[in-house]
């Protein structure tokens, strides 16, 4: 289930409608209400702190145990206003489980609802809190080192944290099943989810470069220099920018069954990833450019 919200998708996981149908068959209705407030305040933080600095969101997709924001291009925008954002979802939390601690205290809230929430809040504060990317904690990690190692290394960094902390959580899992007698696969769940994401925090990382260069370049009026490279079409696109270089302008001359066929440069080649993915060939970018002018 897919609905559009000014310039942001929001993608709902089927499994997330059923997921507290479930609970409240299963007596776990305070539980889950206290988690759906936990995540409602801590992604609502976050696009709201997106908007204020500017940062636009591509996607919010909701999960049954949890909800991920993809932000456009994370990597290309300045440290400060990644680390606020990535900032805003742990403190929403943080400020949720002090409200109900209040409340509480001001028996204005029941005893068995404030440690619902304080727990759903602390939980979803300190999970988030790891340094591990796609995670806030990671992020964040990522933007206090750019300024130093710059974006790449500190992407790296995270990526390599990200996998220290999957680690520990499998050896956590284990632990618990080996010496309390207890399966919790929580922690396993949540080390797999870390590892499957650094390659798409790779490809975030690539795209941002590839969005950089492209809003750098300038118009082409006087003369400049062109190398030409021949290319076959089944190539992909960016390996075929692996030959391109700052000061002069790469032309292709493509050719499909042994006879060329057209030429490209690579401004065309930078376009058709960033709008067809990274393992899009030549042939698909200049085929499809070909039935857009039909």
């Amino acid at each position: 289930m897919a609905l559009t919200i000014g310039r942001t998708r929001l993608r709902i996981h089927p499994l997330t409608l059923l997921f507290p149908a479930a609970a409240a068959l299963l007596g776990a209705r305070r539980e889950i209400a206290a988690l759906m407030i936990a995540l409602s305040a801590h992604e609502a933080a976050h696009l709201l702190a997106a908007r204020a600095l500017g940062v636009g969101i591509r996607q919010l997709k909701l999960m049954p145990f949890g909800g991920a924001i993809r932000m456009e291009n994370p990597y290309a925008i300045a440290p400060a206003r990644l680390l606020a954002v990535a900032a805003a979802g742990p403190a929403a939390n943080l400020a949720a489980l002090v409200t109900a601690a209040a409340l509480a205290h001001g028996r204005a809230l029941s005893g068995q609802t404030a440690l619902a929430l304080i727990q759903s809040n602390l939980s979803l504060m300190l999970f988030n809190l790891l340094p591990a990317l796609p995670l806030d904690g990671g992020r964040m990690l990522c933007a206090l080192l750019s300024g130093r190692f710059g974006r790449d290394r500190a992407v790296q960094i995270g990526i390599l944290a990200g996998r220290v902390v999957a680690a520990l959580l499998f050896a956590l899992a284990v632990a618990s099943a080996v010496f309390a007698r207890r399966l919790n696969l929580s922690p396993a769940f949540a080390a797999v989810f870390i590892l499957a994401s650094a390659g798409d925090e790779r490809h975030a990382l690539s795209d941002a470069r590839l969005r950089t260069y492209l809003r750098e370049l300038r118009p082409i009026e006087a003369p400049v220099p062109a190398r030409l490279w021949a290319v076959g079409g089944g190539c992909e696109a960016r390996r075929a920018l692996r030959v391109t270089r700052a000061d002069a302008i790469t032309l292709y001359a493509v050719y499909e069954n042994s006879r060329l066929t057209s030429f490209t440069d690579d401004r065309r080649l930078l376009k058709g990833i960033l709008e067809g993915g990274s393992g899009i060939q030549v042939s698909d970018i200049l085929h499809g450019e070909r039935l857009g002018r039909r």
